[in-house]
């Protein structure tokens, strides 16, 4: 038998990049030193690497502003008309995540909205974006897992125990009061919309509060969930290039049992109710079209589901409320 050839440069390079971005997944804002530690890594390798990726914009960590009503539009474009479409919902405000896929309604995007601004949403300004041909709304009644909350098979669970993974539950939209927010908590939510990393004596200087303060802020907007930190990169740097999104029906009286399965798999990026627990959306990562396939046809949750229709992700054109091509957008979410 040979002998195991070490990796080449690339692919420890590659190997260490994916280890980084899971525990930046799990410790968004922890210091290089204190990641290094956890993953047993180098803490000069980690933190070299780290700050290439967030200084070339390949990952970025951002703050996303957590009470808001959510909804989902799925939207058929016009023939030929996908790209205009996904990228005029990017370009929006609200928009959070905008992707082009496959099927009839080959468009979905998740959008940050009140109740009270949501009509004029479905009947004024959504239909001004170019090239759509069908629209459909639903209400995200409950998110079961944020793509922040996505724990990819990246790590050991020593690694993700020494990096003290919270496993605090997803709290359900407008769960939290809105006139408890303060002059400086809206200016860490600012700050941090466009990098979750800012040092505390830097959010400090700028909030113009103790640096204690600013952790107890945080800590509170965080519990309350005003305050989601996401990690924003592409699921093929973890390892995962393949993506789909799959709407689901419950079979009667399996609501639970499906939502428990689905939140079994470290393949569910993101699993949000659409009125209700009976109607779901799930996003799939997977490594490669043979898992897919797998999860899509014998992982456990299937036996509780009594239909569901795959669309394949094709292009992100936004994620976590980050757009590459307009940058600007993401200070209106916040």
């Amino acid at each position: 038998m040979s002998e195991r050839q070490p990796p080449r440069p690339e692919e420890g390079s590659a190997a260490l990049d994916r280890r980084i971005i899971a525990a930046l997944q799990i410790r968004p804002r922890a210091t290089w030193a204190a990641l290094a530690d956890a993953l047993g890594e180098s803490a000069r390798s980690v933190s070299r690497r780290g700050t290439e990726l967030l200084a070339s914009g390949t990952v970025r960590v951002v703050g996303v502003r957590g009470v808001t009503g959510t909804a989902i539009a799925r939207v058929r474009p016009a023939v030929g008309a996908t790209r205009t479409v996904a990228s005029g919902l990017a370009a929006r405000p609200y928009t959070v995540f905008s992707y082009a896929t496959t099927g009839a309604h080959s468009v979905f995007a998740e959008l940050r909205i009140d109740a009270e601004v949501c009509a004029g949403l479905v009947f004024d300004e959504l239909p001004s974006v170019n090239g759509i041909a069908d629209l459909r709304i639903d209400t995200v009644t409950r998110n079961h897992r944020s793509v922040s909350e996505w724990r990819p098979d990246v790590l050991t669970p020593a690694e993700t125990a020494a990096l003290g993974e919270s496993g605090r539950p997803p709290l359900p939209p407008q769960t939290a009061p809105h006139g408890e927010l303060s002059p400086s908590d809206r200016v860490l939510l600012r700050l941090l919309a466009d990098d979750a990393r800012i040092s505390t004596a830097d959010l400090a200087a700028h909030s113009r509060v103790s640096e204690n303060t600013v952790r107890r802020r945080l800590a509170w907007l965080e519990q309350h969930s005003y305050l989601r930190i996401r990690v924003v990169a592409e699921p093929e740097l973890l390892g995962f290039p393949v993506e789909a999104l799959v709407v689901l029906t419950a079979a009667r009286g399996a609501s639970d049992r499906l939502v428990a399965g689905l939140l079994a798999r470290t393949e569910t990026r993101y699993l949000s109710a659409l009125g209700g627990d009976r109607h779901l959306l799930a996003h799939f990562a997977c490594r490669d079209l043979a898992a897919l396939h797998a999860e899509l046809t014998s992982a456990p949750w299937t036996a509780e589901a009594e239909s569901f229709e795959v669309s394949h992700v094709l292009q992100a054109f936004k994620r976590s409320g980050w757009s590459r091509a307009q940058d600007a957008a993401t200070a209106h979410l916040y």
